[in-house]
């Protein structure tokens, strides 16, 4: 098997920030010309199936395959937690540097609390860590919006409107323009008001809605 000097593992989950941790691992393992993997760590329980979980893995996937990089999953069971399996593949690998998000969601909260980081430099030794810095706005929503629930938007005359989803499904036999999302309505307001989340190929997009409408900028 070919040696490179660097090696480079980038981790990423459940999330809107994988796209970039991957460009940023990728634009590294350009620059140094090294070999680049990709790692999601998935908890040992067996998870109910998560349509927007799978379109956010199918798009990691395929923006690490067309880096020309391998993704990998790995589960977390027999009492090991996220750090114990980063750095067990670290060392499967012969990995030299690894990209982790600065996040705080699901099995990565523990990254930015207590010691985690410093639990996981000793864990891996003198393999590098870079922590990025991802941009905060999704996990800020729930101080100015409510709760997430499934929406449609429609085509309607020229324009994109909240539906049901009937109407959603009827507008997809018809051809027409029909997104399916989240929507996260604004705090304090009688109108359907807010942001519209939707995923394409792992990327999450937050469209404005103002008063049941899209608004494109």
């Amino acid at each position: 098997m070919e040696r490179h000097e660097e090696s480079i593992l980038v981790c990423v989950h459940y999330g809107p920030h994988g796209q970039r941790l991957i460009q940023r691992g990728s634009r590294l393992a350009e620059l140094l010309g090294a070999p680049l993997r990709v790692l999601t760590v998935a908890p040992a329980r067996r998870e109910e199936y998560n349509l927007e979980k799978e379109r956010y893995v199918a798009g990691w996937r395929k923006q690490t395959e067309q880096a020309g990089g391998e993704f990998l999953v790995r589960k977390c069971g027999g009492g090991k937690r996220a750090a114990d399996v980063i750095a067990e593949t670290a060392r499967e690998l012969d990995v030299t540097q690894i990209v982790i998000g600065r996040a705080s969601q699901s099995i990565w909260h523990e990254i930015t609390h207590g010691d985690f980081v410093d639990d996981l430099l000793e864990r891996i030794g003198a393999i590098d860590l870079h922590i990025v810095a991802v941009q905060r706005y999704p996990e800020m929503l729930e101080e100015s919006h409510e709760k997430g629930f499934a929406a449609y938007l429609v085509e309607k005359k020229g324009r994109c409107v909240l539906s049901s989803e009937e109407e959603y499904e009827a507008a997809l036999i018809k051809g027409k323009r029909a997104l399916e999302g989240i929507f996260f309505r604004e705090l304090d307001t009688d109108f359907d008001s807010g942001l519209f989340k939707v995923v394409k190929e792992g990327q999450a997009e937050y469209l404005k809605i103002v008063q049941g409408e899209w608004v494109e900028k």
